[in-house]
């Protein structure tokens, strides 16, 4: 394929550190590094702000919304990003295209460090779930200091900021040791190809920030998640004679009571201290055709919350080991558990991030020192794409403005203050991890 506009189009894998320096003004490569943060000193982070005022950042949303990029929109996540590559190319940051599924691609901006500081990157998902029940969903307006629109929350609130930041860095020339990157990936809604791509370079960055409502909580565990399909064979016979079959629903049903009298007490005992314990759902039965027939076939769909220390793999020799010890002496037991296919093949394990990273311990001085969110490091209890760019080596924390009950509603918002506050939050922490060049001072 030939270029795209806004950008660089790339195919296949690519490692997305960069480190040289296109010594933006300001950007003194020989100069000092300052990271620390000295109470008073507000002037960087209020030059930034001074450069992408709130009205920006909330006029960018406003467009993000319009664009819808659900999976039944036309083009789905491409007019999205391509709005993004538009405010970002105008400001002089050159964008990338990494195709991830036909006519799908992550787009990647970054700022190239001037000189050999740590990386961060900062990321979100380009796609929305569709408008279901809510009204004007793709016509954004502003009540009472929120704005309400489908994806306002989820997350393309938390997208605005992350580009303003980028932009706001560019304007201002204020310089940073190390890479500034954003990463807008597809498809986080469905079973994340997108970020799937993303972390498939070793690495992607030395930290990262995924913006997913939290608040502004800094999110650094969740659970992961996994399906399993468990089928049990019997043989159908007609009803009056059910001495002469195998009713596979019984044998779900034998099979069930021991889940729910070893498997799931066993599984109460284990802890995390930020999660709690796993879970098990049994969320769909199947079987049988009619009353006057014996059920041949019994179908149990269920799912699997993993924490820290377990995957998908693990708790699938657990089901089995149940299965086999439910059968035992049972006549007629035909049954097995299998991992249902609904991911592609993209692993939805935890994410558990330690609370010493460098990372957590940024934005927990940024935040206290900004006075903007609680500066305890939380669990979560969604899955995000922070467990893929994790498990890829990049430390990394979810934290972005707004709540989760908001996200898929009829009434989805995400309030104007935690989007203002998000940006200060990303820019302090890009400060702070990246390393500012130059004499600036603190924050």
């Amino acid at each position: 394929m030939g270029s795209l506009a806004g950008g660089r189009f790339i195919r296949g894998r690519r490692t997305f550190r960069n480190r040289s320096c296109r010594l933006r003004p300001g950007c003194r490569g020989s100069v000092g590094v300052s990271r620390g943060v000295r109470v008073g000193q507000g002037k960087m982070i209020s030059r930034l702000l001074a450069a992408v005022p709130p009205e920006e950042t909330n006029s960018l949303l406003m467009r993000l919304i319009r664009e819808e990029s659900h999976a039944d929109s036309p083009g789905q996540e491409r007019s999205t990003a391509q709005t993004m590559a538009d405010e970002l190319k105008k400001a002089g940051i050159p964008c990338e295209w990494d195709e991830v599924l036909p006519n799908r691609f992550n787009l990647i901006a970054r700022l190239p460090g001037c000189g050999n500081g740590p990386s961060l990157m900062l990321n979100g998902h380009l796609d929305t779930v569709p408008a279901y029940g809510m009204d004007m969903a793709f016509a954004p307006f502003i009540r009472e200091g929120r704005m309400y629109g489908r994806g306002s929350v989820d997350m393309k609130g938390a997208l605005a900021a992350m580009v303003s930041v980028l932009i706001a860095f560019s304007r201002t020339g204020i310089g940073l040791s190390g890479e500034l990157m954003l990463a807008a990936t597809v498809g986080e809604e469905t079973y994340s190809p997108g970020a799937y791509k993303l972390a498939s370079a070793k690495r992607p960055a030395d930290y990262a920030i995924v913006g997913e409502p939290t608040e502004l909580r800094i999110g650094i565990a969740h659970k992961g998640v996994a399906w399993y399909e468990a089928v049990f064979e019997g043989k159908s016979v007609h009803g009056s004679v059910p001495q002469s079959g195998v009713n596979a629903v019984y044998h779900a049903a034998r099979w069930i009571e021991r889940l729910r009298g070893e498997h799931l007490p066993e599984l109460s005992r284990r802890r995390h201290p930020l999660l709690g314990s796993p879970t098990l759902n049994i969320g769909v039965i199947e079987g049988g055709t009619r009353p006057v027939i014996v059920p041949g076939l019994c179908k149990v769909l269920f799912e699997r919350r993993l924490i820290p220390g377990e995957s998908a793999d693990t708790a699938l020799e657990e089901l089995r080991d149940t299965l086999a010890k439910a059968g035992q002496g049972e006549e007629g037991w035909r049954a097995r558990v299998t991992t249902m296919d609904n991911f592609h093949g993209v692993p939805h394990g935890p994410l558990d991030t330690p609370a010493s990273s460098r990372i957590v311990l940024a934005l927990r001085e940024a935040a206290e020192q900004l006075g903007i969110t609680s500066v305890e490091p939380a669990g979560l209890p969604f899955w995000t794409d922070g467990a893929l760019i994790g498990a890829a080596g990049t430390e990394t924390v979810v934290c972005g403005p707004g709540r989760i009950e908001e996200a898929h509603s009829d009434l989805e918002y995400v309030e104007l203050e935690q989007l203002r506050q998000a940006f200060l939050l990303y820019s302090a922490a890009a400060c702070r991890i990246c390393g500012v060049v130059g004499e600036g001072g603190g924050i």
